[in-house]
């Protein structure tokens, strides 16, 4: 079973989301056994950018039975002729169209993620398609964003990342506190479930901005009940959150700040919620290079033809540099835990950009002349220091794909035993 499952999502296509799940997940099989499996069903971009041969794929799952395991294409010797990356492995979508599998039903999309928390790999990355309905919810976390990936040349894509975390929330919030919940039987729980469900539909509405983000709910339901278990609860779903994301085709901090950052950040705060913590993992420097390596069906860490300023015996060396880095543990340290209350104020906008810029100005003072080898190398050393403990297994990725009637339970058992995500 793996360690962790972490989904790659992204608000719009365009920005690169594949071929970062790609080189992220090929750069995370040079630490432990990795399986990319592509759930963007209606284009199957992975397997027309990685030319191994494909014996089964997702087709096979949905027509023929298979085991998602026994769907898993290892790269060969013509892609990786010293083994550098023997321990990938890849699940592509189907060949062709197929509308079935491009619309999955809800009883498959359950299965295959049943099939999916049974992979024989320590790390399985998802590739999502771009957007935002059930078939790309039904794969992301209930206490993460997963990595969402945005570019400062696609503006409308940055803002529609932020509405995958407001996704993501409501999805929460609304099972923990829906009718019938088990979270119901903790002590004062009980009180105010109607006027809480009501006022989600009111923040969820975005038509109507009587209550405009999550931040302001909380405010509404303090004023009526005070400071109780109830609302407590909704802010600690709101405190514990963390937002992950990688800005992808980068070329300066402040192009990537005033065209990404800040839209992201105050779209976040203005209708979500300006509580969760945000976390940079790290940028892809814009590189031509990187086109043409997906053109010709090697993608970029596998591509020996194209020139790269670190040889592949440097990419050790660079892991082994980033613990005395400045940046290497930036904005990656575990939050104290808190008492979470709905009176607490949430941070200001300002002071999260503040944090945002601060964090991608000490990167660059760092990272600036690393190439995208290294970009790769830099992204799986944030992200392996977000799995290790003692950070909770919820903070990024999962270790097992939720069904909706087990966030309830899971939720419940994490309160009584007063342990974070």
């Amino acid at each position: 079973m793996p360690k962790r499952i972490i989904p790659v999502a992204s608000g719009k296509g365009g920005v690169g989301k594949t071929t970062f799940a790609i080189n992220f997940a090929l750069a995370l099989s040079r630490r432990a056994p990795t399986v990319l499996v592509d759930l963007d069903t209606g284009t199957s971009s992975v397997r027309t950018t990685v030319s191994a041969p494909v014996e089964k794929d997702l087709y096979h799952v949905y027509r023929k039975g298979a085991r998602l395991s026994e769907c898993i294409t290892p790269l060969g010797a013509d892609l990786d002729p010293i083994g550098e990356f023997r321990q990938f492995g890849f699940v592509a979508g189907p060949r062709h169209f197929l509308a079935e599998l491009a619309q999955p039903s809800a009883a498959f999309r359950r299965r295959l993620a049943e099939e999916i928390n049974q992979l024989p790999a320590d790390y399985v990355v998802l590739d999502l398609r771009a957007g935002l309905d059930d078939n790309v919810l039904d794969f992301l976390p209930y206490t993460n964003s997963g990595v969402l990936v945005f570019t400062p040349h696609h503006p409308t894509a940055t803002l529609a990342a932020s509405d995958i975390v407001k996704a993501i929330l409501f999805r929460t919030l609304r099972q923990l506190f829906g009718p019938g919940s088990p979270v119901y039987s903790l002590p004062g729980m009980a009180d105010g479930q109607d006027l809480v469900r009501e006022l989600l539909d009111v923040a969820e509405d975005v038509y109507d901005d009587s209550i405009p983000n999550l931040d302001a709910l909380l405010k509404d339901l303090a004023d009526v009940f005070g400071d109780q278990p109830l609302l407590a609860m909704i802010a600690e779903v709101l405190d514990d959150f963390r937002v992950h994301y990688v800005l992808n085709m980068f070329n300066g901090v402040e192009e990537s700040y005033e065209r990404a950052l800040r839209p992201f950040v105050e779209n976040l705060s203005r209708n979500v919620s300006a509580r969760p913590t945000v976390t940079q993992l790290g940028w892809v420097v814009r590189d031509d290079r990187i086109h043409q390596s997906n053109c010709s069906g090697r993608p970029v860490l596998l591509d020996r033809r194209q020139p790269v300023r670190a040889r592949v015996s440097e990419e050790d060396a660079v892991m082994a540099e980033l613990d005395s880095l400045a940046s290497a543990m930036l904005g990656i340290q575990r939050r104290p835990r808190r008492t979470a209350t709905a009176a607490a104020k949430a941070p200001e906008a300002e002071n999260l950009l503040d944090a945002q810029l601060s964090s991608l100005k000490a990167m660059y003072t760092d990272r600036a002349r690393d190439s995208v080898r290294e970009n790769f190398s830099y992204l799986v050393y944030r992200a392996l220091n977000l799995i290790a403990p003692p950070r909770a297994p919820g903070e990024f990725g999962q270790t097992a794909l939720l069904q909706p009637e087990q966030v309830s339970r899971w939720f419940v058992r994490r309160s009584q035993a007063g342990q974070p995500g």
